[in-house]
């Protein structure tokens, strides 16, 4: 099979990532770019040699691609999501999936209708450190998961949120910390305790940025799971720096710590401690997920087998952020 034709949707930060991973992706030629501010789309266009398009509409028209990277505003995931499936591309979307989970849902009954390919990038999963953790816990050789402990500590000042005008507002942005930054982490906890949340009690509030945001910059949060675990987790932009996220997984017969340093520590035998993988550079604190999660999607579509975050899996952390948020009287 030829390389796939791939159009990037939204030419602001957060393409960067998705221009770095697809220069590395033997399956994916960039064939077009778009953003409805043309100085964005006309510099990356001529950055990658590319069209450059200002209305995703006439790319859609036009065909020329065959996967979609929605990197837009999140208000605009959904409609652009259900758009690019109707018009017979795949789409990789960033997260969140969508701000409400009634368009979460929209987004993957279009996706299940239409049979394409639909990801949402919780790159963090990728992470070789969190594939260690995934593989120890089901294996069972920890024992049942009883519970875990998440914390996200980030620094965002006034100025990332004036750089752009959908970021700290409620019906553009969604919510604050815990749809944008936290996500991730929610998604990863989540993931590692391997069970559906079945409740949510939530406090959020705006400690530090009421001035300049409508949503949260701090947020607290007990979780249940069905298999009778329970969750505590924090998250703050608050901090006076950028931190690696920290979650602890406890079992019955011992507990996983995922933070400078991945640590399995099994009941009666030595800890095993691994290195994590993390880039260079003022975003160190992510992880490298990016290239690992779209190459996967990529060879997923030629493959044809199932991609382990498609709509069905992305749509949990749909579904919890809404639980956040009524449990917070914001919904």
């Amino acid at each position: 099979m030829n390389k796939l034709r791939s159009a990037v949707i939204g030419c602001g930060n957060i393409s960067r990532s998705h221009f770095d991973a697809l220069a590395s992706c033997e399956n994916a030629e960039l064939t077009a770019v778009c953003d409805n501010q043309k100085n964005r789309a006309d510099a990356a266009a001529e950055k990658y040699g590319v069209k450059a398009y200002y209305d995703l509409t006439d790319l859609l028209a036009d065909g020329v691609a065959d996967v979609v990277h929605i990197c837009t505003p999140h208000y605009l995931h959904p409609s652009m999501s259900v758009a690019s499936l109707e018009a017979g591309c795949y789409v990789f979307c960033e997260k969140p999936m969508a701000i409400r989970y009634d368009d979460a849902l929209r987004v993957r009954e279009t996706a299940e209708r239409t049979g394409k390919y639909f990801g949402v990038c919780f790159q963090n999963r990728y992470n070789t450190s969190s594939r260690i953790a995934k593989e120890v816990l089901e294996s069972g050789r920890l024992g049942a998961v009883r519970g875990a402990r998440s914390i996200v500590a980030w620094d965002r000042d006034e100025n990332y949120y004036l750089a752009d005008a959908w970021r700290g507002k409620i019906d553009t942005e969604g919510g604050g910390v815990m749809i944008n930054q936290a996500i991730h982490t929610l998604d990863l906890t989540a993931w590692f305790v391997g069970s559906p949340v079945t409740d949510i009690k939530a406090s959020i509030s705006t400690k530090r940025l009421a001035e300049f945001i409508e949503v949260e910059d701090t947020a607290d949060l007990l979780m249940q799971y069905e298999n009778g675990a329970r969750g505590v987790f924090y998250a703050t932009i608050c901090s006076a720096g950028n931190s690696p996220i920290e979650v602890e997984v406890y079992c019955n017969n011992g507990k996983i710590t995922l933070s400078d340093a991945l640590t399995i520590r099994e009941n009666g035998k030595s800890a095993e401690v691994y290195e994590i993988d993390r880039p260079t550079g003022a975003k160190a604190y992510w992880g490298t997920g990016h290239t690992h999660i779209i190459n996967d999607f990529y060879d997923s579509i030629i493959t044809g087998r199932p991609f382990a975050v498609d709509a069905a899996e992305a749509i949990k952390s749909a579904r919890m952020t809404e639980m956040i948020y009524r449990s917070a009287g914001r919904r």
